[in-house]
């Protein structure tokens, strides 16, 4: 069976899979995220070699990968060949693309990983066929991705869809791409555990998730009110985020994903429920919410449709 190697570069780990033509997702390999440029290009290359070796070891008519894709945190300039914008990322400038194509050989593709999953999950998910499909995904950063006439909106330059990193409070707090404010210092997973550290202090693991954040909440006691303060300032992001996207661009589904839902399911709800309540009728009469069917299949559908050697939506 025909099969394209897929990748999800994210700010927390990384994945790499081959993707069939039956969507089936073969032989996965998972990196943790480092901040170094060599050591995550050493990890991303031999997690790669690993889903190699094991796709000749597996007992399955699956063919070599006739093309790699990658869905990446980021911006892709309109040459695709590197990442000229990725705050999660040690790969800011680098040529990623010509890199791999010529360790592996074969053709390559790079897309922002918001729209690679929103490609996914227009393919195969919850919300196949939806167009427009709007698809928020609430991870270490937030992702977006925009399906408009069955193919992702890339913008004039290719640099559409960082709502994280536009301005939610001016002059607020920090965020990891250097400038001040953004939806991302208040939503995104990595901010909520930063901010958990700074005003809690260290975890009981030495690591916070989010998830024991919102346990840390619930539970009462040392840190409550300051875990409770960091939640209701990311419901208040998350939920104005939604609001500004649905009104501004009308979709006619949204996926609502990312791990910071998987670890607070209350946030999905607590968004459905205000842009109905707060949306313009015309915008949320007909307007369905979906949950992401494939996570992070989805990236890699999207990654694979990419290289064009897979499927055409």
């Amino acid at each position: 069976m025909r099969t394209v190697l897929a990748g999800d570069l994210g700010g927390t780990k990384c994945r790499f899979a081959l993707i069939s033509a039956d969507y089936g997702v073969h032989c996965v390999q998972r990196v943790d995220t480092v901040r170094d440029q060599r050591r995550f290009l050493d990890g991303m290359h031999g997690a790669i070699e690993r889903v190699l070796a094991e796709r000749e070891r597996a007992d399955a008519d699956l063919d070599a990968p006739v093309a790699m894709g990658f869905g990446t945190a980021g911006v892709i300039p309109p040459d695709g060949d590197s990442i000229s914008y990725a705050p999660n990322l040690p790969l800011g400038g680098f040529p990623l693309r010509p890199f791999v194509r010529d360790e592996f050989g074969v053709p390559v593709a790079l897309l922002n990983d918001g729209r690679a999953s929103a490609w996914g999950e227009y393919l195969r998910g919850h919300a196949k066929g939806a167009d427009p499909l709007l698809c928020l995904f609430f991870g270490t950063g937030i992702g977006i991705g925009l399906i408009v006439d069955g193919k992702p909106y890339g913008g004039a330059t290719n640099a559409a869809g960082e709502i994280g990193h536009t301005v939610y409070r001016p002059g607020g707090r920090r965020c990891p791409c250097g400038r001040d404010g953004h939806f991302e210092s208040y939503a995104g997973g990595r901010a909520i555990t930063e901010r958990a550290q700074e005003m809690i202090g260290d975890a009981p693991d030495d690591s916070w998730s989010v998830g024991e954040v919102v346990e840390l909440a619930e539970a009462g006691g040392e840190g409550a009110d300051a875990a409770r303060e960091i939640l209701d300032d990311a419901v208040e992001a998350a939920c104005t985020l939604v609001e500004n996207c649905c009104t501004l661009l009308n979709p006619g589904a949204v996926v609502l994903g990312g791990g910071v839902l998987s670890g607070w399911p209350e946030l999905r709800d607590r968004i459905v429920e205000h842009v109905r309540e707060r949306c313009a009728e015309p915008i949320r009469a007909d307007l369905q919410f979906v949950s992401s069917l494939g996570g992070s299949d989805a990236i890699l559908w999207g990654a694979a449709a990419a290289t064009g050697a897979l499927w055409t939506s």
